[in-house]
């Protein structure tokens, strides 16, 4: 599913900070950021929600998750260091480094080793073609499709648009509220971006995935939507057992 953003661009509709530090970021200090000025809707990757408390997560130095928080916000763990940012009503953010908090929905994956698996085309200009080339890329290396696929993209991308969606009540049903979500396009600079190609849907459906960002020098998530590779731009996938 996609949707589009400014000038035509499709997009996706749906890592030591000590334990439990809360940090109020103004997000021009790490990104161009404006509240959502469309509709932004929930959109799990799986057919149905289910409550996951961080803190019961095990083998955290080799987790690496993306999902979605309680009452909306954006959650990212990487090596074991875990953020959620949400957005309070005065359209600031607020990123809790730790294991705190609870997810409606959680993608999840124990890597023990990663390896590079070569530059991502800068050809790729829609969320589709890059799920397509990851998916191509991982059937290569030997990996088998077994529920969501984890990976990594490491570099600096031309360009990343992200959004933090929000929601009114925190009901697990809820869409996201327009006036709450903000969106916006990180600044240049090294990201670390971790996403997992979603279990296969129906014969001859486009491959899908859910990627989420985090800028180098600070701690914010967001989801990202939609992004340019340019040059430099590197696929990490788990690496198979010696």
């Amino acid at each position: 599913m996609f949707r589009r953003l400014p000038g035509g661009r499709p997009a996706l509709q749906g890592g030591g900070i000590g334990l439990g530090l809360l940090l109020g970021l103004t997000l021009p200090l790490a990104a161009q950021h404006q509240r959502a000025g469309g509709r932004l809707r929930s959109s799990p990757p799986g057919s149905a929600r289910c409550m996951v408390a961080l803190d019961t997560l095990t083998a955290r130095p080799l987790l690496y998750a993306v999902g979605e928080a309680e009452g909306g916000g954006e959650i990212l763990v990487v090596a074991g260091q875990a953020y959620t940012t949400q957005l309070r009503p005065d359209g600031a953010t607020e990123t809790t480094a730790g294991f705190r908090g609870r997810a409606t929905w959680l993608l999840q994956s124990r890597v023990t080793r990663w390896r590079d698996a070569g530059p991502v085309p800068d050809t790729l200009t829609t969320p589709g073609q890059l799920a397509k080339f990851i998916h191509a890329t991982a059937a290569r290396a030997g990996l088998k499709a077994r529920g969501a696929q984890p990976f990594r993209l490491l570099g600096e991308p031309l360009a990343v648009w992200w959004h933090v969606a929000a929601y009114p009540t925190a009901g697990p049903a809820d869409e996201a509220a327009p006036e709450l979500g903000a969106h916006g396009r990180f600044a240049r600079g090294p990201l670390e971006l971790v996403g997992f190609l979603l279990p296969p849907a129906p014969r001859r459906a486009p491959k899908r995935l859910h990627l989420h960002g985090c800028p180098g020098a600070q701690p914010f998530v967001a989801h990202v939507d939609s992004l340019r590779p340019g040059p430099g731009l590197r696929l990490l996938l788990p690496a198979l057992p010696q």
